[in-house]
């Protein structure tokens, strides 16, 4: 999500981003895969994804094309907006899909589709009518030895009305232990209009069905089997300063170690690179 938006039209613009991102397209590496998990605007930037795809096509020393995975119903978004539709791999919820690596013909890069619990639209007319998804990211050697393994939960809530979801602890024994998942651990930009009057919501249970806070990020970690984790969705589209920050401290409060430690969950500025230990089932 590289617009300056979170949505944009002729006559009305929406949330505008608080925090500027960390680089041009332009200056990305060379991108072989882009996984999105629904078609909300503030997570599928179609402005976004075909700038993205068309630095990548105009590159010559290529091998393989770019690849959108998407989980079902998303692939007419990409393919309206202007994204070939031989680029875009649509996918259910437990299916999997493998590619061999070109640098090393020994090893596997496996995408797989994974449940996750919010919802879908970019109109009032198309509520829910295509999927959204969480992702899990392996590399694995050609006797399906898991190399390394990476959870990525999209836009999640994590309660239910009788507790919490048990989809994420199947996640977790199907294709964990995870050496890094991405966690959700704020609302993102729903509601943030609210923060840009002034206010706040005194409570914010009624948002966990779709949105994890803090401390259910948490626990949804330990449920995927996550060794390090690391929060996102929680202040490029937060509508003030005190919104933006409250998020990391409850995470702070809620967390048993910062994302290095052993089972740690912290959060990186925006634009930082670090280096994950990889451990070795």
């Amino acid at each position: 999500m590289f617009s300056e938006y979170a949505y944009q039209s002729s006559w009305f613009n929406g949330l505008r981003r608080r925090l500027p991102p960390p680089c041009k397209i332009e200056d990305l590496p060379d991108i072989d895969f882009v996984a999105i998990s629904h078609n909300h605007y503030d997570h599928c930037d179609i402005h976004t994804l075909v700038r993205i795809c068309e630095t990548s096509n105009s590159k010559s020393t290529r091998s393989n094309p770019l690849r959108f995975l998407v989980p079902l119903g998303v692939k007419g978004t990409l393919v309206s907006g202007g994204i070939p539709e031989c680029q875009v791999i649509e996918m259910d919820w437990w299916e999997s899909i493998a590619f061999r690596l070109p640098s090393a013909l020994d090893t596997r890069i496996v995408f797989a589709c994974t449940p996750c619990q919010h919802n879908s639209g970019r109109r009032l007319t198309d509520y829910n009518k295509s999927l959204w998804s969480s992702w899990v990211v392996q590399t694995r050697t050609v006797e399906d030895e898991t190399v390394s393994s990476v959870y990525f939960a999209g836009d999640t809530g994590y309660r239910t009305g009788t507790g919490s979801c048990p989809i994420f602890r199947e996640i977790g024994n199907k294709y964990g232990p995870f050496d890094i998942a991405m966690i959700p651990i704020w609302r993102g930009a729903s509601l943030s209009f609210l923060g840009q009057l002034g206010y706040q919501l005194a409570d914010d249970t009624h948002l966990a069905v779709t949105h994890a806070s803090p401390e259910d990020a948490v626990q949804l970690a330990r449920d995927v089997r996550a060794r390090h984790s690391l929060a996102m969705h929680f202040a490029t589209w937060a509508g003030s300063d005190r919104e933006a920050n409250e998020p990391l401290l409850r995470l702070a409060r809620a967390r048993s170690g910062d994302w290095w430690e052993d089972d740690g969950f912290g959060a990186l500025n925006v634009g930082q690179t670090v280096t994950i230990p990889i451990e070795r089932n």
